[in-house]
């Protein structure tokens, strides 16, 4: 659809019936892969409950990552627009009200999103018994999913800590709120430039300008993605087995069985990259770069 899009076609949606579109496109076949793999929905869809202290401090600990996210957004604005940004500036011309983008983008996104990659895909990664590599696997993937370099930069990062909170708490909600958090956040920045700094839309930063920032946003990052370290160890201990299981992340489980005949052999596991996900990664770089390439003639 993007390529028939990029050649002259034309895929514009309302907001609501464009938003419905994709998620349904990342999300159907996930439902119908998870469907048919026999898994149980408990396993899949961990939606356990989190204690009200780990639901204050994986706010806090999201506010501590937007340095990073900001710095990343900036380094990848040197090569490509400000995609998040013209995709809420065009919802808001539709002239749709502030709490219906927010509904849209901010509730609707975020859950269907959630769902497919550290609901579905994680469940299913995650049997490899390599923790790290699967989370940062989905989370490349959900990086891929944005199809434009800008938003996959900080998709990437946040689906590493979305990854890990989700298993540190065994649970989806952390990813849930940090989602809707950074979401709401984009729309009501969005909203209040549109509605209050209407020309700031229309500045073009130059890059020397960008660059000039860096150096700002990398002392912040540091500092405060040191400050979500220290939340995510807090995290780990105010749930139950949160601990052990940020411990796992950086240890690649072994599973040992017995056979019939007594003896002990380690049981092989599922790898986590396999030929379709190469595929699949081939084939989005390859639109992404053509679409770029693109977009500077």
């Amino acid at each position: 659809m993007s390529i028939a899009a990029w050649r002259g076609g034309s895929l514009t949606l309302p907001l609501f019936q464009n938003i419905i579109l994709t998620e349904s496109i990342v999300l159907v076949p996930g439902f119908l892969i998870a469907l048919f793999s026999g898994a149980e929905v408990e396993e899949i869809f961990r939606f356990k409950k989190i204690k009200p202290g780990t639901v204050v401090m994986v706010i806090l600990l999201v506010f501590c990552i937007e340095p990073l996210v900001s710095l990343v957004n900036a380094i990848t604005l040197l090569f490509s627009d400000n995609v998040a940004m013209e995709i809420a500036e065009q919802y808001f011309s539709e002239n749709s009200t502030f709490l219906y983008v927010a509904l849209v983008l901010a509730i609707i996104g975020p859950l269907a999103e959630e769902l497919a990659f550290r609901g579905i895909i994680y469940a299913g990664l995650r049997k490899s018994g390599r923790f790290l590599a699967a989370i940062l696997l989905q989370a490349f993937l959900f990086g891929l999913m944005h199809l434009n370099f800008n938003q996959m930069g900080y998709a990437f990062v946040l689906g590493v800590v979305f990854g890990i909170l989700n298993e540190v708490t065994n649970s989806l909600w952390p990813g849930l709120i940090g989602h809707f958090m950074i979401n709401f956040s984009s729309v009501a920045g969005t909203f209040a430039i549109k509605e209050y700094m209407p020309e700031a839309l229309a500045q073009d930063y130059s890059k020397a300008e960008l660059i000039g920032s860096l150096g700002i946003y990398a002392m912040l990052a540091v500092i405060f993605t040191g400050a979500a370290g220290f939340l995510l160890a807090k995290i780990a201990e105010h749930e139950p087995g949160g601990k052990f299981r940020l411990y796992r992340i950086f240890r690649v489980t072994v599973l040992k069985a017995v056979t019939p005949s007594g003896n002990i052999v380690t049981v092989r596991k599922p790898p986590v990259i396999t030929v379709p996900v190469v595929i699949g990664v081939v084939i989005a770089l390859a639109e992404m770069t053509l679409m770029m390439i693109n977009g500077f003639r």
